[in-house]
C-alpha cells in the first residue's frame, strides 16, 4: 500500500550529521579536560537524544542537564558546517511531495536544532511537521511524536510509514502501530538486521519502490 505520510528521522536517516555532532561534542569534552572520541565512536553514541549521547560520551557526572545545554550552544551554529544530505534524500523527497504524500520530520534532535540544519539544507520546504526531541514530547522509542505527527498531518498511524536507522526508530514505530523501514548504514550500536524493522533500504532512492514491489510467485503458481 502506498502511505498517505511518511515521518523521517533525521539523524543517519536523511542528514550525515555526525561529523559536526562529533565536532561539537569533542569541542565540549575539551572544555571539560577530556579526551575526544573518533567519529566511528560518536555515529555509535547518535539517536537517543541530546542527553543520552552526554551520558554516553561524559557517563555520570551529575551535570547532565547543564552539559547537554552547552553542547546544543555548540552545535546549533555550526549544524550543517560539515553536515549533507544522504544519498537519494533530496531526489527521494521530491518524488514522495509530487505523488502528495504528507511528510513529517519526528527526531530525538533538539528542535532548534533540527529547524536550522533542515533550513541551511534546503530540506525545511518539504516537511508540514518537524518535532523534535525538546517539544514536550517524550522522546522515542516512545511513541509520542509519531503519533503526535499523524494527528496534525489528519491520517491515521497505520497509514503512515517510518524511516529511520536505529533501535528508537523502529521501537516507537512498532509502538504506535506504524510500518518501518531503515537504512542500512544509519547510526547507533546496532546493524540493521538486528533492529526488527518491516524492510531494510540500501539507499534513500529506493524508497519509492518499497511499496510498488510485487510478491514473488510460489512455486506452483
Amino acid at each position: 500500500m502506498i502511505p498517505k505520510a511518511v515521518l523521517f528521522d533525521l539523524d543517519g536517516t536523511l542528514i550525515d550529521s555526525a561529523p559536526d555532532i562529533a565536532g561539537a561534542l569533542n569541542d565540549l569534552l575539551a572544555e571539560e579536560g577530556r579526551d575526544p572520541y573518533v567519529l566511528a565512536e560518536v555515529k555509535r553514541m547518535v539517536g537517543d537524544g541530546v542527553h543520552r549521547l552526554i551520558e554516553k560520551s561524559f557517563g555520570e557526572t551529575g551535570r547532565t542537564e547543564a552539559l547537554a545545554e552547552r553542547f546544543v550552544e555548540l552545535y546549533t551554529p555550526r549544524s550543517s558546517l560539515l553536515t549533507f544530505p544522504v544519498d537519494g534524500a533530496i531526489g527521494t523527497l521530491t518524488v514522495l511531495r509530487e505523488a502528495g504524500i504528507k511528510l513529517a520530520i519526528c527526531t530525538n534532535k533538539p528542535d532548534v536544532s533540527a529547524l536550522a540544519v533542515l533550513s541551511n539544507l534546503g530540506l525545511l520546504p518539504f516537511f508540514a511537521e518537524v518535532i523534535g526531541g525538546s517539544s514536550g514530547l517524550p522522546r522515542k522509542p516512545s511513541p509520542a511524536t509519531l503519533l503526535e505527527a499523524a494527528r496534525r498531518l489528519d491520517v491515521l498511524p497505520s497509514d503512515c510509514l517510518m524511516v529511520g536507522d536505529a533501535l528508537p526508530d523502529v521501537a516507537a514505530a512498532r509502538a504506535a502501530g506504524i510500518p518501518v523501514v531503515v537504512l542500512r548504514d544509519g547510526y547507533g550500536p546496532h546493524d540493521a538486521a538486528d533492529l526488527g524493522a518491516d524492510a531494510i533500504l540500501d539507499s534513500l532512492t529506493e524508497l519509492p519502490l518499497h511499496w510498488n514491489r510485487t510478491p514473488e510467485p510460489t512455486s506452483g503458481s
